[in-house]
């Protein structure tokens, strides 16, 4: 992906990387997953939101930009290898404060003690990386889901919620660049976006909207900045095809 030598090639912008021969046949689709069972899928939960980086969001049609779902403070990635039930009981309190918080402050209506704990608990199992690796291995590309990142989405009227999936996919090893797993990236993205979670059906069939780009970021958060805009106008539209 280089380019020649010479003062030119310190200007100039490497090429795209071409989407491997599985996305290019179907850059957007949908794709069928599985959300892990309860207990397995709380801890997938808390592992991700204890994580030292913020990888759960917020995000409703009035906001100018996302918000965090995990504090600032508490209990750390230190937990991690430790996701005993009281750790699980953590992450899953701060995330019902975090969310009903932002909800007052982005929703037209506050949200009644029904629809919170409906929402918290479809989205607490809408984090789980399970959903990436199903999409990789259903593309046939490498089992791996880098830089997981997760966006609840809500629209103003408290009438619609989804989960938005994000993370890098690889078809070979020489894709992965960076040097810590945290770090890790590749060209290609994969936005996926959950059924909605305030629907009765939402949990009977877990069908997610795909879509996949290259990007030139080393982050995946930059490549979601990118993408708020579409995500809101989704959310005033309630089309999610687009």
């Amino acid at each position: 992906m280089g380019c020649a030598g010479g003062k030119a090639s310190t200007t100039a912008a490497s090429p795209k990387e071409p989407l491997p021969s599985s996305l290019a046949k179907a850059p957007r689709g949908k794709i069928q997953s599985q959300l892990p069972p309860s207990e397995e899928g709380l801890r997938d939960f808390a592992r991700v939101f204890f994580a030292d980086q913020r990888k759960i969001f917020f995000l409703s049609p009035g906001m100018p930009s996302m918000r965090p779902l995990q504090p600032t403070g508490g209990p750390s990635s230190a937990h991690i290898g430790d996701l005993n039930v009281q750790v699980v009981q953590k992450a899953e309190a701060l995330f019902t404060d975090s969310l009903k918080a932002q909800l007052e402050q982005a929703c037209d209506q506050d949200a009644s003690p029904e629809a919170l704990e409906l929402l918290r608990r479809r989205a607490m199992a809408a984090v789980t990386v399970n959903v990436g690796i199903d999409f990789a291995l259903s593309m046939n590309l490498m089992p791996t889901f880098l830089q997981p990142f997760f966006v609840v989405l809500v629209s103003s009227d408290l009438k619609q919620a989804r989960a938005a999936t994000y993370g890098f996919v690889a078809e070979k090893p020489t894709h992965i660049v960076g040097d810590r797993p945290e770090s890790k990236r590749t060209p290609f993205c994969v936005r996926m976006i959950s059924p909605d979670l305030l629907s009765e059906d939402s949990l009977k069939t877990w069908e997610l909207d795909y879509s996949v780009r290259e990007v030139r970021s080393a982050t995946i958060m930059k490549a979601v900045e990118m993408d708020v805009p579409k995500l809101k106008e989704s959310l005033s539209s309630g089309r999610w095809d687009d």
